[in-house]
């Protein structure tokens, strides 16, 4: 797995940070309970890590800092990011431990090529698990090209995503 230097990689397309305002706003989205464990898989620079609300406890991974998520045990109640989307299949590991580790929700914040990591047979996987992506917003960020979607995925099911299997 690539380590990145954050201050070295400044500029390096490939290397998409939140802005804290963004995280801030989108975290405002979220209602947590008192005490609910929130964990920032990826922390980066820390945009969503040091706008979670005061009333929850805080954990993070961070590669750079030898705290890997993909071997993070501990469960927790919220997982929220901006993970790593590219390769793909890096992207579906993180939702697959996501979804191993997680009691409530799972927020991701994803360019809109990244929902193609949700296809028929993984969304089957999800669902056979229990999960289910439930809303998104779309965010834009001047920075960035394209939107982004800020994905909730969770054990309710209210049929925002269907799916059928047909074959051409």
């Amino acid at each position: 797995m690539k380590v990145w230097d954050y201050e070295s990689a400044k500029g390096d397309k490939s290397i998409v940070m939140t802005k804290p305002s963004m995280a801030k706003y989108l975290i405002s989205t979220i209602e947590f309970l008192d005490g609910d464990v929130v964990l920032e898989p990826c922390r980066g620079d820390c945009a969503f890590y040091d706008n979670f609300p005061i009333n929850v406890e805080k954990e993070f991974c961070e590669i750079n800092e030898g705290k890997d998520f993909l071997e993070y045990e501990n469960e927790v109640d919220y997982v929220i990011s901006n993970p790593p989307f590219v390769p793909r299949k890096l992207f579906w590991s993180f939702n697959q431990k996501a979804m191993k580790i997680t009691r409530k929700k799972i927020y991701w914040l994803i360019n809109l090529s990244s929902l193609n990591v949700f296809t028929t047979k993984r969304l089957k996987e999800m669902r056979e698990q229990g999960w289910f992506i439930n809303s998104m917003r779309i965010v834009n960020d001047k920075r960035w090209f394209g939107r982004y979607a800020f994905i909730e995925i969770s054990k309710d099911n209210n049929n925002f995503v269907t799916f059928n299997t047909v074959t051409f």
